[in-house]
């Protein structure tokens, strides 16, 4: 395992605001690397509500692994990885694919406990992070939308993580307002909570 190793090839970076960027890293194929448990304690915790909807977090959540809930978005754009989590039993894997992601409640999912993660194929997440030095007292709430849709309320931000306008952003969106993506294709949704 090589766990003490940067795990991306390379790293785009798209300005949001003060306290967001979105992140597009591409991780090194056949590498394994190690998150420690709760190594997220630098971003903004959620108050923890069972996920029902994301099949991804939700079947893990369901086997025994325990998650936290952050100002946090990962969605998986391309290739592969194995990512394993420590349940009651021993380990769980699950292979995230093209289209999984993290997101319900109006943030991110992340495994409270130490996990490992095997990248194939130009494994590439499109991330939304928070900077180091956020504004005191904003909180966010974001969404993954997949396709078209309309806004049920007003935006910060849109940002196209897949589809013909991949890594695109639209900001200062009124409710009502379309969001025009093919079938399939995935979009960020950024609101202040």
């Amino acid at each position: 395992m090589q766990a003490d190793r940067r795990p991306t090839v390379t790293d785009e970076v798209i300005a949001i605001n003060d306290d967001l960027d979105i992140n597009y890293g591409v991780f090194k194929n056949g590498f394994t690397f190690r998150r420690a448990a709760n190594s997220w304690r630098l971003w903004p915790m959620l108050e923890f509500v069972p996920p029902r909807l994301n099949p991804t977090i939700a079947e893990m959540v369901d086997a025994g692994v325990a998650w936290t809930l952050c100002e946090h978005v990962s969605v998986a754009i391309n290739g592969w990885a194995d990512y394993v989590f420590e349940g009651p039993k021993g380990p769980i894997a699950q292979r995230w694919t093209p289209g999984c992601h993290n997101v319900e409640n109006g943030g991110g999912y992340l495994p409270a406990g130490e996990f490992t993660r095997r990248f194939h194929d130009d494994f590439t997440l499109c991330c939304v992070v928070q900077k180091f030095r956020r504004t005191l007292g904003v909180q966010y709430h974001f969404e993954v939308v997949t396709g078209p849709a309309q806004l049920e309320r007003e935006a910060l931000f849109v940002h196209c993580a897949t589809g013909a306008r991949q890594k695109q952003t639209d900001f200062d969106l009124p409710a009502g307002h379309a969001i025009n993506a093919a079938p399939g294709d995935i979009a960020i949704v950024g609101r202040l909570r």
